[in-house]
């Protein structure tokens, strides 16, 4: 199972969401964060470690997954790949966020740019889950 194939996997979603989490929670919607500036811990190096550290978790979890499934059921393609990915967002993500939207002071703008950020991460790991391995 650690092949060098999997390893490969998971560094290049584990990379590839770092971006992405970026790009939509820290660039398109992090204006929306000061919204409500009481809900936020201060960044640091500390964070963005702790945030990669997760986002490796969550790259190793995911190619497991496709790696058990495409060794039980056999090709995983790039397709099948990405609903999968979408299938977890909808499952996992979404209901998440929402729950936490309803308890957490979040400006629902923000929560979009999580959905969608996730979305994207989602996809991407299904993807690179499916054509890595």
């Amino acid at each position: 199972m650690l092949s060098g194939r999997f390893l490969l996997a998971v560094l290049v979603i584990t990379t590839a969401i770092s971006f992405v989490q970026w790009f939509f929670t820290g660039f398109l919607f992090h204006k929306y964060q000061s919204s409500t500036p009481a809900t936020w811990r201060k960044e640091s190096g500390r964070s963005y470690a702790a945030s990669v550290v997760i986002s490796l978790i969550f790259a190793f979890v995911f190619t497991t997954i496709i790696y058990v499934w495409k060794a039980r059921y056999g090709v995983v393609s790039f397709t099948d790949g990405i609903k999968f990915g979408i299938i977890c967002w909808a499952t996992f993500s979404v209901t998440i966020e929402a729950g936490n939207a309803v308890y957490v002071n979040y400006s629902s703008k923000f929560v979009v740019g999580k959905c969608l950020s996730a979305l994207v991460e989602y996809m991407i790991a299904g993807a690179v889950g499916a054509a890595f391995l």
